[in-house]
């Protein structure tokens, strides 16, 4: 028997995912632009159970079986980055195939600006046209109090809002508003007024909300909307040059994490169950990794932002949780991985404060809810915004790190409303 020619490298492997068109339809297509930057990669081409024939017989030894449920497994990690200057991240793919729902603002001045002002107190009136796109990371409230009353170039304002991670806080006083010109707002965000209806007096109060430009993603219940995945697993052919052996797995749902140490790369762990896929061999598909941003080190430059129940904390790891249950399902007329359950967890490891300033203990025996808020990545395009509103704490657990007291926390995301457990942000500075 001839040997192969030359041996394959483990670390030549190239995986290639996309949405399916249908539940185990596939993708419409799979190119180099559809390859995904992965490490700690684990495959496991054929999982199965041995159904062993059940045959009586006049001695010992073993029946022979078969195997039922035949499927593909795949895990690896994919770094936690923002969108950068496309309009979705790259792991879109694979939080969507794990039930989640995207809505997507576009960074347009009509996406990111409120078409009016909200009123809050006074009798001045305007209108305005939205000329220039936000750029923050956060939602915000632009705050225009009225300074100086009158008409169109004498009217003045003092426009402020709060700072929140990497946004700064912003004021600025005795800006005038004139028709037709110019009139900026926090984030870069910019306004044209285009008519005064009712002069200003001192003291009206008008807000602006402001959105920021990127994709958002929030848990879904109905499981008719979940989204599946096409993989394909590539590796070079060890006997034909220029050809691949390929593994091509349909019908693909997932497990999905993030997990985040001070020092080191935030990552998605991410596992994929799938149809098994029968091995074939094919031209080489050159991978195209160009909309790929490259991961930041989580550390105080990088990631500005941890609040936990409205508290800033010094955080040395974090961790999210989906809590899906994948699970394959084989029935008459119907196969393949299915989400069955989902219940978001978090977790973080934090510097322990004085309970004066915090107990987090009082917060747990309370049965307290209270946010938790992490953003990593300080700008437009970089920043990754991890949201629970409803986070309930399990009981902490002290511990230490380099000789520092440590507190661990962990807690359930509880949703409100269906789909409010968690939300995931990634910003894009991209217009389309």
């Amino acid at each position: 028997m001839a040997m192969p020619s030359y041996p394959v490298s483990w670390d030549h492997k190239t995986v290639f995912a996309a949405l399916e068109t249908s539940f185990g339809a596939g993708a419409v297509s799979i190119t180099g632009a559809d390859a995904v930057r992965l490490w700690d990669v684990t495959w496991t081409p054929m999982e199965a159970e041995d159904k062993e024939l059940p045959y009586a017989k006049p001695f010992f030894g073993a029946n022979a079986s078969v195997l039922i449920n035949r499927r593909s497994k795949l895990s690896f990690k994919v770094a936690l980055v923002g969108a950068g200057a496309v309009s979705a991240p790259p792991w879109d793919r694979f939080l969507r195939a794990a039930g989640a729902i995207r809505t997507q603002v576009l960074k347009t001045p009509a996406a990111t600006i409120a078409a009016t002002a909200t009123k809050v107190s006074g009798t001045g009136a305007f209108t305005f046209a939205r000329t220039t796109a936000y750029g923050g990371v956060h939602a915000a409230t632009a705050t225009l109090t009225c300074t100086t009353g009158g008409g169109s170039g004498v009217a003045a304002f003092t426009v402020t809002a709060p700072a929140l991670g990497s946004d700064g806080a912003y004021s600025q006083t005795g800006l005038v508003m004139t028709t037709a010109s110019p009139f900026a707002l926090p984030g870069g965000a910019v306004i044209t007024p285009s008519a005064i209806g009712t002069p200003f007096v001192a003291g009206d109060v008008f807000t602006i909300a402001l959105t920021p430009a990127g994709c958002s993603y929030a848990p879904s219940s109905d499981r008719s909307g979940h989204k599946s995945l096409e993989l394909v697993f590539d590796l070079p052919d060890p006997e034909a040059d220029g050809q691949s052996q390929r593994w091509r797995m349909l019908g693909g749902r997932c497990t999905i994490k993030a997990n985040g140490t001070v020092d080191d790369y935030p990552y998605f762990d991410v596992e994929v169950t799938a149809n098994y896929a029968v091995a074939t061999t094919g031209g080489e598909i050159v991978p195209d990794y160009t909309t790929w941003p490259d991961p930041l080190v989580m550390n105080t430059d990088n990631t500005p932002l941890a609040r936990l129940h409205g508290h800033d904390v010094v955080l040395e790891s974090m961790g999210w949780d989906a809590g899906n249950s994948v699970e394959f399902v084989s029935r008459v007329g119907r196969r393949g991985a299915r989400i069955s359950d989902a219940k978001a967890s978090l977790t973080a490891k934090i510097e322990a404060a004085s309970v004066t300033s915090v107990d987090w203990f009082a917060l747990c025996g309370g049965r307290a809810f209270g946010a938790f808020l992490f953003q990593h990545g300080g700008g437009a395009g970089d920043a990754v915004v991890i949201h629970a509103p409803r986070w309930q704490l399990a009981p902490p657990k002290p511990g230490e790190s380099k000789k520092d007291y440590m507190l661990d926390l962990s807690g359930k995301a509880v949703p409100l409303t269906e789909g409010t457990d968690w939300t995931i942000f990634a910003s894009t500075t991209a217009a389309t």
